[in-house]
């Protein structure tokens, strides 16, 4: 039965999308309901980025147009978003019209049937933002900030006023102080910008962009891979095709991110057996492909069982999720005991727990038999970062592939 929802503003309409996001992995559904492990796993890894994001220079196209409307006389929370929304698509049309480097503007197909999308780079880029400390206004959302940013406008126009009226020196002197003490108010720390930043603008970011971004998430992530890569100029991570080739590599990195990278690993091999026999059992056995890899895992149970699952929960905080670790562990069992009949039964709980009469174990056959449903090998956003920091490396003259 398809499934909608009524939104009432742009803003309950983004968050609705947000979670779709998150159930989200490279355009597939997070079927038996792992992503606080995949999640867990990307945010150690690559923190600040998401599946959505598509080149570096959003980073800073966003709040260069943010702060032009802060100078702005505009106070309307409403009309701001409107005008900021025209922006966006302004600078999305700017950048198509360039053509020194199309890849990844947001917007690009959509502009080519005379129509802009639901998800903006604001919406998709508002969290990096602030977890890079680009933007300094705490937890707010980008709605909550366009409030805020009119109520001070507000605010300082009535202290202007109050100042510049033939009240008692006193008096006047507090309020130009007041006055003075709002119109310091910062939400953001971007030196690269400049009002003309629109001018010539390309997807491609400066030298001096590039060095600021990659010191934001140096600072904000020391201890990650991705600062590990930046700060090592390791551009040679980025050749590798997948997560799981980067295997050979990942002697190089500090200890705590091998130990990661081994975990994440184990459970990506591990989690892979469940997903191919997910699709075996959707398929009703008709699924091809899934039958072909079956074959060659079932054979291999007990080693891709091998993993830490109690250290899995531990690292990333996910004991709480009482479903989640009971499904893991018994389907570990499972896979060790070679109980290939209870694992199914053990799939098909979880997915009912999750989905109920939607969980699509409960209708086998009813599928297209060549699709495949869940994903594959866990990407923790490698590929998606890949692009961030070839962008950067780019913009230091480096030679990356990433793209």
């Amino acid at each position: 039965m398809p499934l909608g929802w009524i939104d009432f503003s742009k803003n309950e309409r983004n968050k609705v999308l947000s979670v779709l996001d998150l159930l989200s992995e490279s355009g597939t559904l997070d079927e038996l309901g792992i992503s606080p492990v995949r999640d867990g796993f990307a945010n150690l890894f690559f923190p600040g980025t998401s599946t959505i994001q598509t080149r570096a220079k959003y980073f800073m196209i966003v709040p260069y147009a943010l702060k032009d409307l802060e100078y702005s006389t505009e106070t309307n929370p409403n009309r701001l978003l409107r005008t900021f929304d025209e922006i966006e698509r302004k600078c999305a049309e700017q950048l198509v019209r360039a053509k020194d480097d199309t890849d990844g503007i947001i917007g690009k197909v959509s502009l080519a049937q005379n129509k802009w999308v639901k998800r903006t780079p604001a919406d998709i880029y508002w969290a990096g933002l602030r977890y890079y400390g680009i933007f300094v206004g705490g937890n707010l959302s980008l709605p909550e900030y366009i409030r805020a940013m009119c109520a001070l406008k507000n605010q300082k126009a009535t202290l202007m006023k109050l100042g510049s009226r033939n009240d008692a020196a006193e008096t006047d002197e507090g309020d130009d102080k007041d006055a003075g003490e709002l119109f310091k108010m910062q939400f953001w720390r971007i030196p690269t910008y400049s009002t003309d930043w629109n001018q010539n603008l390309s997807i491609k970011l400066t030298s001096e962009e590039g060095a600021f971004l990659k010191g934001r998430i140096l600072a904000s992530y020391p201890d990650s891979m991705m600062a590990h890569i930046l700060r090592n100029n390791y551009t040679e991570v980025l050749k590798s095709k997948s997560f799981q080739k980067m295997k050979s590599l990942i002697g190089s990195f500090p200890q705590q991110v091998q130990d990661d990278y081994a975990l994440a690993y184990d459970f990506s091999e591990f989690l892979f057996v469940l997903r191919t026999l997910y699709n075996v059992i959707v398929s009703d056995g008709r699924n091809e492909d899934a039958n072909s890899e079956w074959a060659i895992l079932e054979p291999l149970l007990s080693a891709r069982a091998d993993v830490d699952l109690e250290c899995v929960f531990s690292r990333l905080q996910i004991y709480g999720n009482a479903d989640l670790c009971s499904f893991l562990r018994k389907s570990q069992s499972l896979m060790k005991d070679g109980n290939i009949e209870s694992l199914k039964v053990e799939i098909k709980r979880r997915e009912r727990y999750l989905k109920d009469s939607r969980a699509k174990t409960m209708h086998p056959g009813e599928f297209d038999p060549k699709a495949w449903f869940g994903g594959g090998q866990l990407d923790y956003r490698f590929n998606n970062a890949k692009v961030i920091l070839s962008d950067i490396f780019e913009s230091e003259g480096q030679h990356a592939e990433s793209k």
